[in-house]
């Protein structure tokens, strides 16, 4: 009785099959690498958007006249806490609106760092994704990529966000800024326009 020959792949043949789910390999890390940094600069983007859009909204609704107060309240430990602002001044520079953006900036930092309703994680890190650090540029360039604070700018200090906030007409504006991924800015101007 012949013997049936049982035939198997030759090392060539199995080195060119393990080159082959090499390269596939590293085409799919690469273009997973690629889709996931633009998932997350998407989130970063989201997330600052939707702290601008609480600040106009909030801003637009407690600011309607010269006297009125920001006010922003959130429970933490047990009790309600609370940071008000002044819509409007008529001291210091700028007509009194830098007065106005540093408190509003107190106000709103302080309740974006101890609010718990209001918290989110980091898309890059997944750690907290509001960070206070973020008054000055050097703090801004310490964050971590997927981190976002606030800040307040005017005319006469503009370093983080150049012209841009200038551009729109405003003297002075709170300052959204997101760190990307790829180490670049992503910021909202809210403008002092209330």
């Amino acid at each position: 009785m012949p013997r049936k020959i049982l035939k198997g792949f030759t090392l060539i043949e199995l080195l060119v099959v393990v080159a082959i789910i090499g390269v596939i390999s590293a085409i799919g890390v690469v273009a997973y690498s690629k889709y996931s940094s633009m998932a997350q600069t998407r989130a970063i983007k989201a997330q600052n958007n939707e702290i601008y859009n609480f600040i106009k909204t909030e801003t637009s609704i407690q600011c309607v006249n010269y006297s009125d107060k920001l006010s922003l309240s959130f429970e933490r430990w047990g009790r309600t806490n609370t940071r008000t602002a002044k819509c409007n001044s008529n001291w210091g520079s700028w007509n009194g609106d830098w007065d106005v953006v540093s408190k509003m900036h107190h106000a709103f930092n302080h309740y974006f760092m101890m609010s718990l309703d209001v918290q989110f994680k980091n898309p890059v890190s997944s750690k907290v994704g509001y960070t206070s650090a973020c008054p000055t540029i050097t703090d801004a360039k310490n964050m971590l990529p997927g981190q976002t604070c606030i800040s307040y700018e005017s005319l006469g200090s503009r370093v983080v966000s150049g012209n841009a906030c200038s551009n729109k007409g405003f003297n002075t504006w709170l300052l959204i800024v997101s760190k990307l991924p790829n180490d670049e800015f992503y910021f909202n101007c809210a403008g002092k326009v209330w």
